[in-house]
């Protein structure tokens, strides 16, 4: 379906094609016709599936076409976090150039000055973050009595941030409400039970998300130790570059710093977003970002939702989310707007329980890609460096951390296990976790770094001299067919707390799943041993 089949407002019609939309994605087609005749609806859809035309659109034609003028202001958008709230702002604002009409964007962060002038520039919009939009109600009497039209995006979200209280607080402000619009990536009990409460018979609308995970993102998993991420990123980035732009995600935000710095030594224009910088910053840090001073954005989760830039290409998962849901609001900042993209993730053996879950949730293995050797070291020989005055957010911190050697100025043994530290509600944690495992290795000549194996399973190409451990038998890696040293003992490798491994040890072994379990059932059954100790007495 075309958006010139639908009888939208003349207004809208000219900020349609000015903006040069044509086609409707699955989610707009569905809920618009819906939402235009004044129904209360729930739409399930994930993120990048162009739910934000899906409810303005509508909102915007009933207000334009009403038959008496309506009082200001008409409509309320609540979103979770500023960015989110931005971009909905933004878009609202192109819908509307051709009105006399404002919008007014409330969020924390920002002056309040600003955001009462907007507020009295004849604005029929409200979009806002829940905590800033009470401050408003409250101690600067904003009345939500004229609200009409209440919608909630990124439902699940702001439930998991936990706005529950705040949301009932502003459904009940609103009390001449006429219609309520729900979106949400899934429908959890608090969501569904909102929804049951303050919508009024709402039509149910849904895509499948699966289905636009495997038909638009070309998805790969690259099994790599702790130590060989960063590397193998910077090799990728440099041999491999993008058109548009790229995101790359990490768990920690003291991550960040690192791999800004690490990047811009190799003349990669990249930053990085996290909760380390104010408001205003990361506003004008994204505006930069999708102007395409930076070709990279390295951040946490505070951008794997709401962050709406049409041409990011590809997106890297430095770390796999702990929450697998988060996999695929992070994959789907690519794909969008009936775009292709490209995900990949880097796995080492921190990553491997995220990795269950991500595919239990997925129903689906990730396909796996094959490792170009070469890649596992840093690339060698004169690069010129980026951006090298400006200052990377976090660093100070970062090179602070790094001389002390850890928390209370002791030393720190490599990856030594940090504690944990908590970031801003989103789920920003510190570094805690270390080790190193072995890769799965394949060819490393002319291929991409995210080329797929063979169906078969086997390397074509030239036969290496060695098996794979990934690929030897119990028996094969019992007997001895692994790699000796130069006396013709198994060769043997400390890992970075100083304890030796052999170098093929299956403990090392990311592929061998039943091999690691084996091994962990035979150390419990030390538990064993003392149960018969006491029944001896």
């Amino acid at each position: 379906m075309k958006f010139n089949e639908l009888p939208f407002h003349e207004s809208l019609k000219k900020a349609l094609d000015k903006i040069g939309y044509t086609e409707l994605t699955p989610i707009q087609a569905k809920s618009i016709p819906f939402a235009m005749e004044g129904h209360d609806l729930t739409g399930l859809a994930q993120t990048g599936t162009g739910k934000t035309m899906a409810f303005l659109l509508p909102t915007l034609h009933r207000l334009l076409s009403a038959e008496e003028e309506e009082a200001l202001p008409y409509a309320l958008v609540l979103a979770p976090t500023r960015e989110l709230t931005i971009q909905i702002a933004e878009e609202a604002k192109k819908l509307l150039e051709f009105t006399d009409f404002g919008v007014a964007t409330i969020i924390g962060g920002t002056d309040y000055k600003s955001q009462e002038q907007a507020l009295g520039n004849k604005a029929c919009i409200i979009v806002a973050t829940p905590g800033r939009l009470i401050d408003f109600v409250k101690n600067h009497g904003l009345s939500l009595e004229n609200i009409k039209v209440v919608i909630l995006d990124e439902a699940d979200r702001m439930f998991d941030m936990g706005f529950v209280q705040d949301l009932k607080y502003i459904f009940h402000k609103c009390k001449n409400r006429k219609q309520s619009l729900l979106f949400s990536a899934t429908l959890s009990y608090e969501v569904v039970r909102l929804a049951s409460r303050y919508l009024n018979e709402p039509i149910e609308v849904h895509i499948n998300p699966e289905k636009v995970i495997t038909e638009r993102i070309d998805q790969t998993l690259l099994h790599l130790g702790r130590e060989e991420k960063l590397p193998y990123l910077v090799n990728s980035l440099l041999n491999y570059p993008i058109e548009g732009l790229g995101i790359i995600f990490t768990n920690y935000k003291m991550n960040i710093p690192k791999i800004v710095s690490v990047l811009r030594k190799y003349g990669i224009t990249a930053t990085g977003l996290s909760s380390e910088l104010d408001q205003k910053k990361r506003i004008r840090l994204l505006r930069d970002f999708k102007a395409g001073k930076y070709k990279y954005l390295i951040a946490t989760d505070v951008a794997s939702r709401g962050i709406d830039i049409e041409n990011i290409d590809v997106v890297y998962n430095y770390d796999l989310p702990q929450d697998a849901e988060n996999y695929v609001h992070r994959i789907g900042r690519t794909a969008r707007a009936g775009r292709k993209g490209q995900s990949i993730g880097l796995c080492s053996e921190t990553d491997y329980t995220e990795l269950e879950r991500i595919e239990k949730y997925l129903n689906s293995k990730i396909p796996v890609g094959e490792i170009r050797e070469e890649y596992l070291e840093f690339p060698k020989g004169e690069f010129t460096p980026v951006f090298a005055d400006e200052v990377i957010p976090g660093e100070k911190k970062y090179q602070d951390r790094e001389q002390r050697g850890g928390r209370g100025g002791k030393p720190r043994r490599g990856d030594e296990p940090r504690r944990t530290e908590r970031g801003e509600r989103g789920g920003e944690r510190g570094e805690h976790r270390s080790g190193d495992r072995s890769r799965h290795k394949g060819k490393s000549g002319g291929h991409p770094p995210a080329k797929m194996s063979h169906p078969d399973g086997h390397s074509h190409g030239h036969p290496s001299d060695h098996k794979h451990p990934a690929k030897m038998t119990h028996h094969e890696f019992k007997h001895g067919h692994h790699t000796k040293d130069g006396k013709g003992k198994p060769g043997h490798k400390k890992n970075q707390q100083g304890k030796s491994y052999q170098k093929n040890d299956p403990r090392r072994n990311l592929f061998d799943i039943n091999e690691v379990k084996q091994s962990k059932k035979k150390n419990q059954s030390i538990w064993k041993r003392i149960l018969s100790f006491f029944k001896k007495d």
